[in-house]
């Protein structure tokens, strides 16, 4: 009885560890140069813009950070980032890129993809933001809803290669 209580404990013990390793390497992952590019929309209602992107992301076992820079040729750039921390399964952070200002970013991760809530304490919009990796590419889509209609809208598009 002994024997199986002493294994089931280190069972227990090794099933835990995976769980929070297996977040640093995800967080691992993300981390390097990348560039790409799509479609952003500077408000929910407003059409979409093509856009140009660079972005750097730096990881520790706990901690993602983000910066870049998105373009529209002459029309417009705008700086881009996101600082994360995991602690559990439980991610939570900083969005800025908005011209609404930095955002609060918190959810989970479901396989190769964090599904984040951003809220602006401004002015109280929320949107959904999932963040995908799948080894040298990496997506960026934010979802929102249509002031008037309620709709959801994709506010941003964003596919990246490895650099």
């Amino acid at each position: 009885m002994r024997a199986l209580s002493a294994f089931v404990a280190a069972a227990s013990m090794m099933a835990a560890m995976p769980a929070h390793s297996s977040e640093a390497e995800f967080l691992k992952s993300l981390e390097g140069q990348w560039a790409g590019g799509g479609s952003i929309r500077l408000k929910p209602e407003q059409e979409p813009v093509n856009v140009n992107c660079d972005l750097s992301s730096d990881a520790l076992a706990e901690r993602l950070s983000m910066d870049g820079n998105c373009s529209a040729m002459i029309i417009m750039s705008r700086a881009i980032g996101a600082d994360l921390s995991v602690e559990g399964a439980t991610y939570s952070g900083t969005y800025t890129g908005s011209p609404r200002g930095p955002a609060s970013l918190s959810g989970n991760r479901s396989g190769d993809t964090v599904n984040l809530a951003v809220a602006w304490p401004e002015t109280g919009r929320e949107a959904r933001m999932q963040l995908s990796s799948s080894g040298n590419a990496l997506q960026i889509v934010t979802t929102e809803a249509h002031p008037q209609t309620g709709e959801p809208v994709v506010t941003a598009q964003l596919s990246f290669e490895r650099q």
